[in-house]
C-alpha cells in the first residue's frame, strides 16, 4: 500500500486496498452484523490519501445497504467526490439524492449529512475534511424535506453531478471551472482536449488531482505521471506543473489547491 501523499496511486490499487474481506458483504454478512449490533465501522474500510496543510482526504468503501453514520462537523465544509458503485446523500434538509462516479457533494458546515452505501459490493467515497476532526455531533433528524433548487450554479453547489459538470460546458472546447470555493480550499474542474501541454499550477502551493475521465500526463518538476481514470495525483510546494491529455478522447479532472 502506497504511503499518505503518494505522488501517484492507479484506481485500481485503491480499489484492491480496500476489498471487502468477506465474499459476500451484500447478504448474509450484513445481516450478520446486523444481528450482532455491529455498525457503521464494522462494514467499513478507509484509506488515507491526502495529508496537505489543510485538509485530510481518504477513500472510504462500504457494501451497498450498510448502516450509516449521521453527523455533522459545525467549524468546515466536508465535500466527497463519489467513486465506485451507488451512494444515496442526505444534507440537512434536502431531499436524498444518488450519486455515481464523479459526482461532487458538499455539506456545508453545520449540515448534518448522511453518506449511504445504497448499491454495489463496494460503494466508494472520496472525502475531504480536517485533520483531526471527527463524527462526535450527531444533530438532529431533519424535520422536514425539501427539494435541492435547479437553478444553483458552481461553486459550493449542494449536489454537483458530473454529467451537470458536461451538459453545462460541453466536450467540444477545453473550460475550466470552480465547483467548490471556502476558507480551506478552491476545486476546479477541466475538461481538456487531446493536445498540450498546457499549464495547471504555479507550484506555489501542494496541489492533488483526480481523474474522472480520459488519460493525463501530469509533468511534475522533472517526472511526468500517466494517469487515468480514478488516480490520484499529489504535488508538493515549489513544482512547476504541466498536462498533457492522451488518445484521441478528452479527459476531465478536479484540481485541489489552496483558495
Amino acid at each position: 500500500m502506497s504511503e499518505i501523499n503518494a505522488r501517484h496511486v492507479t484506481y485500481e490499487e485503491i480499489v484492491d486496498s480496500l476489498r471487502p474481506d468477506a465474499p459476500d458483504v451484500e447478504g448474509p454478512v450484513l445481516d450478520e452484523i446486523a444481528r450482532s449490533g455491529g455498525g457503521y465501522a464494522a462494514v467499513t474500510k478507509s484509506r488515507v490519501m491526502v495529508m496537505d496543510s489543510r485538509n485530510r482526504m481518504a477513500v472510504i468503501s462500504s457494501p451497498g445497504g450498510s448502516p450509516g453514520d449521521p453527523h455533522l462537523h459545525d467549524d468546515f465544509n466536508e465535500w466527497w467526490v463519489a467513486y465506485g458503485g451507488e451512494m444515496r446523500y442526505r444534507v440537512g434538509e434536502y431531499e436524498p439524492f444518488k450519486a455515481h462516479f464523479g459526482d461532487i457533494i458538499v455539506a456545508p458546515s453545520g449540515y448534518r449529512h448522511d453518506p449511504r452505501a445504497w448499491k454495489g459490493e463496494m460503494c466508494m467515497r472520496m472525502v475531504t475534511g480536517k485533520p483531526g476532526s471527527n463524527h462526535d455531533l450527531k444533530g438532529l433528524e431533519p424535520a422536514r424535506t425539501i427539494p435541492l433548487e435547479d437553478h444553483w450554479e458552481p461553486p459550493n453547489r449542494i449536489f454537483t453531478p458530473l454529467e451537470y459538470m458536461v451538459n453545462r460546458h460541453g466536450l467540444d472546447e477545453d473550460w475550466r471551472e470552480t465547483v467548490i470555493l471556502d476558507q480551506r480550499n478552491r476545486v476546479d474542474m477541466w475538461h481538456v482536449l487531446p493536445g498540450g501541454p498546457m499549464a495547471s499550477m504555479s507550484g506555489e502551493s501542494e496541489a492533488w488531482w483526480v481523474v474522472l475521465r480520459g488519460n493525463v500526463d501530469f509533468h511534475l518538476g522533472g517526472d511526468v505521471i500517466r494517469s487515468g481514470m480514478g488516480d490520484v495525483v499529489y504535488s508538493g510546494e515549489g513544482e512547476m506543473s504541466s498536462i498533457s491529455v492522451l488518445g484521441d478522447g478528452s479527459a476531465i479532472f478536479i484540481e485541489v489547491m489552496e483558495p
